[in-house]
């Protein structure tokens, strides 16, 4: 090789070499370092869980900690990409292989880093770590509390429930509510640091709608980031248990009423027989705001029959709708009476509310019971009905008594008229067999046609007679309306009753008929056709009735020795006092009765002389 060959050499490396100014520059230098521990563990309890590394170089620096020891190594890292002048990490004594807990032992903990200009610093001796085993883990989180732990959240309200937690290693946290197996709420994620801390729930759900009522489940889910890899999989832990009672988990009814105001229908009957008249109903309701609404036609079991309006909102105002007498499936409906309901759809939250007017449909089939009549009676607590149509739910309470349609049984149930129009099924699990004997015939009966304004009370005013006996002729429930053109059997002749001495008596709190006949030594008829009362309708407290007391100047009879009579199947007040030439009132009075309640075989009454 010449010399002016290697002349012309040594210039091209001199100039590379001053295009790159870093290459000959030192090595940054390590200027503290620190640890939050010298001894730790696996989940420890007695000594700390975790540790935390700050570790300072006069250069920004990328690398990891090697921690050596017991036949094994493994890396901590500091910082992969970013170059830093300041590391902190937070680890748990893990073996990054493996993949294990690191077994117990002292570990060398050495440094190897890199700086901008590719210069390495290679095992720079940072130190040691004692690693120890833990006999009794702690977990990530405990101490848990809910306050409170029956919770009830209210339409509009800002109320929470407070769930307070110990946190016991660095983790990336996230409340979730689970019920049945499935999870119903989830909060934000949040990388929390150990120590204490709290989240809440206001008892909505993902969608933001209040949940139902029930007992729910408080779980945590959580990443822990002491860890030396990037986790992405959450783990769970079950915290504790909360109780939603008294919930509003559809919109609540003073709402509902100050949004809608009325609905009612155009016309009192529908009969869709294509005669051109009453083929279709025409109804409206009012909005007090605007609002969006659906709007359905219901039997009178609350069930939906057919859906006349959906999710439209509305300005303030009437608008109207109109019914043709079909199902969801376009099939005619079953005569009775039906009723309009609306939903009132606000966000994420909806509510229904009910209207009392109603129209009659008229000319279809008729759901009917057994003749003579057979009963069941609920038993469970709560039953759960299949209703007509499409097989809605309805909910009976122990006491409910609904009439037979069929004796078979199938699938374990019985097929009941659950209303008037509304056939359903029951478990038979949850009900008892109640036979009623039909009552005997009644001579003396005319026929009456019911017209507008008519009452059971103003019927029985007119013909001098009672309520009660009416019903019996009939079969009636009391507490069903009357519906123009039904015919009605009332007696021909009844001797009208003796004047009644009066006094007037103010309805106090827990007064009923019963108790305040019983108080003044008369009959439930007497009061209710004295004050021009609707049986059906509650009193209220302050409410003035004039009471007559026809029986406080009548001499007491001589005492009698009274008469036993043991109930058996069949008996009804009505035969009882049929059989003893005495009044269903008088039982009544003497064995302290409610007349609404079925008699039982076997029970033993006092029967007046």
């Amino acid at each position: 090789m010449t010399t002016k060959f290697i002349r012309i050499f040594m210039l091209i490396f001199l100039a590379a070499a001053a295009s790159f100014p870093q290459f000959a520059s030192a090595m940054a230098e390590v200027t503290s370092f620190s640890q939050s521990t010298g001894t730790v563990a696996y989940q420890g309890n007695a000594v700390p869980g975790y540790v935390n590394f700050e570790l300072k170089t006069s250069e920004p620096t990328r690398g990891y900690i090697l921690a050596v020891g017991n036949g094994i190594q493994t890396k901590i890292n500091l910082s992969t990409m970013d170059y830093k002048t300041t590391h902190k990490v937070d680890w748990v004594p893990w073996d990054d292989t493996k993949k294990t807990p690191l077994p117990a032992g002292e570990y060398q903990l050495k440094a190897y880093l890199t700086d901008q200009g590719y210069n390495q610093m290679q095992g720079y001796p940072l130190g040691k770590l004692t690693v120890v085993a833990e006999a009794n883990p702690k977990p990530l989180i405990d101490k848990v509390s809910i306050n409170p732990a029956v919770f009830a959240p209210k339409y509009g309200g800002a109320s929470t429930v407070l769930i307070p937690f110990n946190l016991n290693r660095p983790a990336e946290v996230q409340l979730s509510i689970w019920q049945n197996g499935a999870e119903v709420f989830a909060g934000s994620k949040m990388k929390l640091l150990p120590g204490s801390h709290t989240v809440s729930w206001n008892g909505t759900d993902k969608s933001g709608r209040m949940v139902q009522d029930g007992t729910y489940e408080i779980h945590f889910k959580y990443i822990e980031t002491a860890y030396n890899y990037p986790a992405t999989t959450q783990s769970a832990q079950k915290a504790g248990t909360i109780t939603i009672k008294d919930g509003e988990y559809n919109i609540p009814l003073w709402r509902m009423k100050e949004v809608i105001t009325d609905a009612v229908f155009t016309s009192e009957t529908i009969s869709p027989d294509g005669d051109g008249v009453n083929d279709t109903v025409t109804g409206q309701f009012t909005l007090a705001e605007p609002a969006k609404v659906s709007v359905y036609i219901a039997n009178a079991a609350g069930a939906h029959m057919k859906n006349v309006v959906t999710e439209q909102s509305f300005q303030a105002g009437t608008h109207t709708f109109a019914w043709d007498g079909t199902d969801f499936m376009g099939g005619k409906a079953v005569n009775g009476n039906y009723y309009i309901k609306v939903m009132v759809i606000e966000g994420t939250s909806a509510g229904y509310i009910s209207f009392t007017d109603s129209v009659r449909f008229e000319g279809g089939y008729e759901f009917k019971a057994l003749q003579p009549e057979k009963r069941v009676r609920v038993i469970a607590e709560t039953a759960k009905l299949s209703v007509y149509p499409m097989d809605q739910g309805y909910t009976a309470v122990k006491g409910d008594t609904f009439p037979l349609m069929t004796e078979t049984i199938e699938n374990g149930k019985y097929q009941v008229l659950v209303k008037e129009g509304v056939s359903g099924t029951i478990n038979v699990s949850d009900v008892e067999l109640v036979v009623e004997a039909a009552p005997p015939a009644v001579p003396n009966t005319a026929e009456y046609t019911v017209v507008s304004g008519d009452t059971l009370w103003k019927i029985a005013a007119k013909f001098n007679t009672t309520i009660s006996e009416i019903v019996t002729l009939n079969n009636l429930d009391p507490n069903k309306y009357l519906y123009v053109g039904q015919k009605l059997k009332v007696p021909a002749t009844v001797s009208p009753e003796p004047a009644a001495q009066l006094v007037i008596h103010t309805v106090q709190s827990g007064d009923t008929l019963w108790k305040i006949a019983q108080k003044y030594g008369t009959t439930i008829d007497a009061i209710v056709k004295a004050n021009n009362l609707d049986p059906a309708m509650y009193l209220y407290i302050g409410q003035k009735l004039t009471i007559p007391s026809s029986t406080s100047t009548t001499p007491e009879p001589p005492a009698v020795q009274p008469v036993i009579h043991t109930v058996v199947s069949g008996d009804t007040l009505w035969k009882i006092s049929v059989k003893y030439g005495t009044t269903i009132d008088a039982i009544v009075k003497a064995n302290n009765l409610d007349p609404a309640k079925y008699l039982y075989i076997g029970q033993k009454l006092t029967i007046p002389s």
